[in-house]
């Protein structure tokens, strides 16, 4: 892990598969830390002790570790993630979330607060990480490892495509859930974008956003 890139955002996250018979792929994992724009928060879950039925398909990759495409692949039923329609995958979602600045003064009060300490669990602990999101186009990492739909429709948006970073500690699992200040909800069923009258999360959390840009 490597400090966040002042352009994109980012923490980057460098891990392996394990795959290559000469020696182990290395990838790029993209963390939004950080928003464009004015309204530049993310919101931020974290739970502690994950427990889901999702698991037991995460589970059935353990042997099988690469980039498999959702919502079919020959090793997991998972159809995907998301947010707003699986049943506790967030509980009382999005109330419980804090909507986090990237860096400001104080204790366990801002993002790098927050996952800097969980990735260097990760990395210590040589944990199975299941990473949600896109795949870069040249197959070097991933990224929108965060909520994918209530966004503007230049956005990335969609139905049970929303990121994640699950991940398998040896006597637990644990969860980090990410989404914009500024997407809103609910969403249609067919392409994730938000309803009228939406309301972005921001405001459902108490706190009035800025502007509606993100990136």
């Amino acid at each position: 892990m490597r400090e966040t890139d002042s352009v994109s955002s980012h923490i980057h996250l460098f891990f392996t598969d394990d795959m290559s018979a000469t020696g182990n792929r290395f990838f790029t994992a993209a963390i939004n830390v950080k928003s464009k724009g004015a309204e530049a928060r993310l919101i931020f879950w974290h739970q502690e002790d994950f427990q889901h039925p999702i698991i037991s398909d995460l589970k059935g990759l353990q042997r099988h570790r690469g980039f498999y495409p959702l919502p079919s692949n020959m090793f997991s039923s998972l159809k995907g993630l998301d947010y707003i329609r699986m049943k506790d995958l967030i509980p009382n979602f999005p109330v419980h979330g804090s909507l986090l600045e990237l860096d400001v003064p104080g204790r366990d009060n801002d993002m790098l607060d927050k996952m800097r300490p969980i990735l260097n669990r990760v990395i210590e602990d040589r944990a199975a990480v299941y990473l949600f999101g896109s795949q870069y186009y040249n197959s070097s990492g991933i990224h929108n490892v965060h909520m994918n739909q209530g966004s503007l429709p230049n956005f990335s948006n969609g139905v049970y495509q929303d990121g994640a970073i699950i991940v398998q500690f040896e006597d637990h699992w644990e969860a980090v859930f990410l989404a914009f200040g500024s997407q809103k909800v609910p969403t249609d069923d067919e392409r994730g974008l938000p309803l009228n009258g939406s309301t972005s999360l921001a405001v459902l959390l108490g706190k009035m956003p800025l502007t509606p840009e993100r990136e």
